[in-house]
């Protein structure tokens, strides 16, 4: 019988009352490909490529095989990642989830009407327009998802999160989770719990502040803690050295009379007991209990070459100069690393930047050239930035379109092989924040704001006489997902035999796109432009709709506040006819240029004074200048109908290297009938295209 005195050991677990039971399970969920990027047009033809049953001409991008930026939601991309194969495959995790409650994904931007700039001058935005970009209403739903029951909320996101990580994290993997005091001490149980107390490796404690505001009560809080764990006692470690402190030398280093190298001496001993040895024509014993840490050989090749130096008692010690030292192991107090500042060169205006030799520490200690490195909160993408640069493929995750944009341009600016950028499919089905009932009375009204008579048990639908007497279907989107241009298809093909006669106008009123939307709905349409007759027109609902929602208690509230409600029309681009000069030996100069682009109403709330001075600032700089408004635009010039390739793009930029785009461009082609693909971004996420044949 088993002594039942016997106390368990290790068994505290960390509760609380909504813990979620089960691990989640993979998915199957798909990516779509909104853009392969090429910074570098010398890389064209390096895109891997697989081949099925060895045919050439059915290759495909192989994209186990690329890095890969996903935007959404990082739970449903690593259940993904599960079913296609990324089990055991990621060597190094390192994430900073947001660990402060009163953190949004705002985010501050400036531009300036500098007419030089536009013409690809290398100044940026000094004395420019600073405004800050409102979250989108998937943002907002997630930060209040995160924090809406407090501490439990908060770990209700990260457990399952965690869970996910360790299955795609290799035998010989390390994870690093950057917390501060907000909940580190929570998540430290909780990782202990996930990968084991038995795994835990370290924990860093970086000072990320230099200078200390004084607190009423308390000391200063200036660190973060940074959580590491291996997967098994197999994981992969390099030992890191920093440069000497200073200090450190000035105290334990002196020169040497004879060559004037610094040098400093250290002991010759240690534990065990050992044999005597020669030093010269001396035959030295150690200390009782201790041996010599050399060989007789190698202490006479040191004797002479004066590497041996005796103390004023005849103790032999080991000399070091410090022009051969490597540099002081790192330990896990990280002080020598500061944080990113406004005048840094690498500052992207992105409020949780972490500094580059931040990463760059982390993932040198913990992968090797060729790795996979992930990082599912990945931000302004510090840490998929610096994987690159150090020669590791990598997989960053992000749920806000400008932590997508900000580390696009900086892979671009820094020449980053061929990367793709995708989406989460299936949205439609997978995320649910709300419950249903919620979920149709917030479309119930969005529909009334617009004008339109909601359908009976048709959830999001609505019927609208439009200005110009035309009945308009009007479908308003799910508030806690992006509108695909799948659904549009499928909303367009049911416009059309609805009702019996069907109609010709579709109104899509979406809280946010999938990236690549307007590209991927011309493609959609135009495979189908034999069954998809009806007009589509697709408008933003604002960011500051819940404003309205909350005073929208009665029809005639309704009727008085739909005058007030803009529903953004999305972007209008306008390209100029390419322009095409023969040239010798089969090939073509092509110059391609924007004539304009267009935002109807630009999305900033003007529920405030500053909102209201900031749009109509905006929306005059906009008018003279349409380019300062363009975050990148990018080109294909052999677009094939489904994958939009980046061969060429001219991009804003971040931070203090921002600049105004470029408008027109010229490549030199082989002479052959091709399709040329646009796409262009602006700073506020919305995207546009075109698609032209020469």
């Amino acid at each position: 019988m088993p002594n039942e005195n016997i106390r368990k050991k290790d068994s505290a677990r960390l509760a609380w009352d909504s813990k979620p039971r089960r691990a989640p399970n993979p998915k199957d969920i798909e990516f779509q490909t909104a853009e392969v990027v090429i910074p570098n047009p010398a890389h064209r033809e390096q895109l891997p490529l697989s081949f099925r049953d060895g045919k050439l001409g059915e290759a495909e991008i192989d994209k186990q095989k690329m890095s890969r930026l996903i935007w959404g939601d990082n739970l449903l991309a690593m259940q993904a990642l599960l079913t296609q194969g990324y089990e055991g495959k990621i060597n190094l995790i390192y994430i900073d989830p947001p660990f402060d409650s009163k953190a949004d994904y705002s985010h501050k931007m400036t531009i300036n009407n500098n007419p030089t700039l536009e013409k690809g001058g290398k100044g940026g935005f000094e004395q420019g327009l600073e405004f800050t970009k409102e979250p989108s209403v998937i943002e907002r739903l997630a930060y209040k998802d995160t924090w809406a029951g407090g501490t439990d909320s908060y770990l209700d996101m990260l457990y399952p999160r965690l869970q996910l990580m360790k299955r795609l994290l290799a035998e010989d993997g390390s994870i690093y989770v950057h917390l501060d005091w907000h909940v580190g001490h929570y998540v430290k149980i909780m990782m202990d719990e996930v990968f084991g107390r038995e795994n835990f490796i370290n924990e860093i404690v970086w000072q990320k502040i230099r200078v200390t505001k004084g607190q009423s009560i308390g000391f200063g809080n200036v660190h973060d803690n940074i959580f590491i764990y291996r997967k098994s006692s197999k994981a992969a470690f390099n030992q890191q050295k920093r440069d000497f402190d200073p200090k450190y030398i000035n105290s334990h280093y002196r020169k040497e009379p004879e060559t004037g190298r610094l040098y400093r001496t250290v002991s010759f001993v240690q534990k065990g007991q050992g044999q005597a040895r020669y030093f010269g024509d001396k035959l030295l014993e150690p200390p009782s209990g201790m041996h010599w840490i050399w060989s007789q050989e190698k202490i006479d090749k040191a004797m002479k070459e004066s590497r041996i130096k005796f103390t004023s008692k005849g103790t032999p010690e080991k000399v070091q100069y410090l022009d051969e030292m490597e540099g002081d192991i790192v330990d896990d107090l990280w002080a020598d690393i500061y944080p990113v500042n406004s005048q840094a060169l690498e500052d992207t205006n992105y409020s949780t930047q972490k500094p580059s030799a931040l990463l760059e520490r982390i993932i040198e200690a913990s992968s090797n050239e060729g790795d996979l490195v992930a990082d599912f909160f990945c931000g302004s993408g510090t840490t998929l930035a610096v994987a690159e640069k150090l020669n590791r493929r990598w997989i960053g995750c992000e749920l806000g379109k400008v932590g997508i944009q900000v580390t696009r341009a900086r892979l671009v600016e820094q020449q980053a092989r061929p990367f793709l950028i995708e989406n989460i499919g299936n949205y439609q089905r997978e995320m649910i924040y709300l419950t249903g009932g919620r979920i149709y009375e917030m479309q119930h009204l969005i529909l009334k704001l617009y004008g339109a008579t909601p359908r009976d048990k048709m959830s999001g639908l609505g019927i609208r006489k439009a200005e110009d007497n035309v009945d308009e279907l009007v479908y308003v989107g799910y508030p806690d997902r992006p509108v695909t241009a799948g659904k549009a298809e499928e909303l367009a093909l049911q416009a059309q035999k609805l009702d019996g006669r069907g109609y010709k106008r579709l109104i899509i009123l979406g809280w946010d796109y999938e990236y690549n939307y307007h590209q991927a709905l011309e493609s959609r349409k135009s495979a189908l432009k034999d069954k998809i007759k009806v007009e589509i027109i697709s408008r933003d609902i604002p960011p500051d709709i819940y404003d309205y929602l909350k005073k929208a208690k009665t029809d005639e509230d309704i009727e008085a506040l739909s005058e007030k409600v803009k529903f953004y029309e999305r972007p209008y681009l306008k390209m100029n006819e390419p322009k095409i000069k023969d040239l010798k030996d089969g090939k073509a100069e092509i110059t391609l240029a924007i004539k304009r682009y267009v935002l109807m109403d630009i999305p900033i709330s003007q529920t405030s004074k500053k909102g209201q001075e900031d749009y109509t600032a905006l929306m005059k700089i906009a008018k003279d200048n349409f380019a300062v408004l363009i975050d990148y635009w990018a080109i294909d010039w052999d677009y094939d109908g489904f994958t939009f390739k980046s061969q060429w793009q001219s991009f804003r930029g971040n931070g203090k290297k921002a600049k105004t785009v470029i408008t027109e461009t010229k490549e030199t082609l082989e002479k052959k009938k091709r399709i040329i693909a646009v796409r262009v971004v602006d700073i506020f996420g919305n995207d546009a295209g075109a698609v032209m044949e020469v």
